[in-house]
């Protein structure tokens, strides 16, 4: 009781104590220089800059997935190890023939290459050769101590076994193998390996790109063993009726009859093709220069040819006739549509060359200049592209 009394009068007492009072904020002391126009202000306080909200990142590019690298259609090699065509060494890859001038003989590799290399001919133009030879003629790299060839002979790309010839006096190619090769949507081409001593594969086999063919030899005509090779040849195949055209007594060839069968020029597509292996062949083959042109009529459909090889239909709607342009071997490159009509072939369009042009198209035209027709063999040869038959 006596602590709550306490209590209670200290609280009466805090009640009537005198009033305080505050004691009022210190001032601060400025100093005066003798120049009051010079006195110095107190320094400003700092004031921090206003904090920047740091704008969202704007979202960066998504990484797209890599693309996967352009794969080749079909891949394609050399027949054997003879690889000095991509060494630009063409002196030691091409099997030479014998040439006769008025000093003797002399070697020339160039006789193993493609295309108007044979059968040398001085004209008023120049010299020029007239024979032409279809494919390339590889000499081999290893031969035993009797001289006998040593080298293999090796399917060039992924295909089926077409042809093989049953003896080495059946042709002028003696033993010869044909390859066909579905090269993606462009169509079948063919790679025949000729004058081969033995053959190691058989009809339909399906064959795989290196697998063995047989061993390079010397069989068929005018070849000995000093001049042994492996003639390679890469190409259209013109018809798929050539019997029906030709008649069926021809060896038993068919479809692979020499004359049936349009060869490229082989060493320069596989030297590009090693450079750049996404190269087709029919890509190559629009790239190689138009020496004449035949326009032939439109039996009511498109060409056979075109069927097989559609890469060689240039656009346009069917009209009255064809048009064909040919390399000067005769190759077909494009066939293009045309509203005027022809009632047989008739050459529309040639390169202008001041020689004959049969020396540079196999006979199957003639005339000079800017003007040629087609000869009976090369009306003969429109008919088999064609169809009209």
């Amino acid at each position: 009781m006596l602590l709550v009394l306490a209590g209670f009068a200290g609280g009466l007492a805090w009640l009537n104590a005198p009033s305080r009072q505050m004691a009022p904020p210190p001032q601060p002391v400025v100093e005066h220089s003798e120049n009051p126009a010079a006195s110095t202000p107190a320094p400003a306080i700092p004031v921090p800059p206003p904090v920047q909200e740091e704008a969202p990142l704007a979202p960066g590019p998504v990484a797209e997935a890599p693309k996967a690298a352009p794969v080749p259609e079909m891949i394609f090699q050399l027949p054997t190890k003879n690889d000095a065509l991509f060494r630009s060494q063409s002196e030691q890859f091409f099997m030479f023939v014998d040439r006769y001038t008025p000093t003797g003989p002399v070697q020339v590799w160039e006789g193993g290459s493609y295309g108007f290399v044979r059968n040398q001919r001085q004209t008023p133009q120049g010299t020029i050769y007239t024979r032409f030879h279809e494919g390339i003629d590889i000499l081999p790299m290893e031969r035993d101590a009797k001289g006998e060839p040593l080298d293999e002979v090796d399917v060039i790309a992924d295909g089926i076994v077409g042809y093989i010839t049953s003896g080495p006096h059946t042709s002028n190619y003696g033993n010869y193998v044909v390859v066909l090769h579905q090269v993606g949507k462009a169509g079948v081409f063919y790679s025949l390996h000729a004058h081969v001593r033995s053959i190691a594969v058989v009809v339909g086999a399906p064959v795989k790109r290196g697998s063995l063919i047989g061993k390079l030899g010397y069989t068929g005509d005018g070849i000995d063993r000093r001049r042994a090779h492996v003639h390679l040849e890469i190409g259209l195949i013109l018809s798929e009726r050539f019997d029906d055209f030709f008649g069926a007594a021809l060896n038993g060839r068919g479809n692979f009859h020499g004359s049936n069968l349009a060869g490229l020029n082989a060493a320069t597509f596989l030297e590009e093709n090693h450079k750049n292996p996404l190269l087709m062949p029919d890509q190559f083959l629009q790239n190689q220069e138009v020496y004449y042109k035949v326009q032939v009529p439109n039996q009511g459909h498109e060409l056979d040819l075109v069927t097989r090889y559609p890469w060689l239909r240039k656009p346009g709607t069917a009209g009255a006739s064809w048009e064909i342009s040919f390399t000067g071997p005769g190759v077909p490159l494009a066939v293009a549509p045309l509203e005027k009509g022809v009632t047989a072939a008739t050459v529309s369009w040639v390169k202008p060359f001041p020689g004959s042009h049969a020396w540079n198209t196999r006979s199957m035209l003639t005339g000079s200049g800017n003007t040629a027709v087609l000869t009976r063999e090369g009306s003969r040869f429109l008919k088999l592209v064609a169809g009209d038959f």
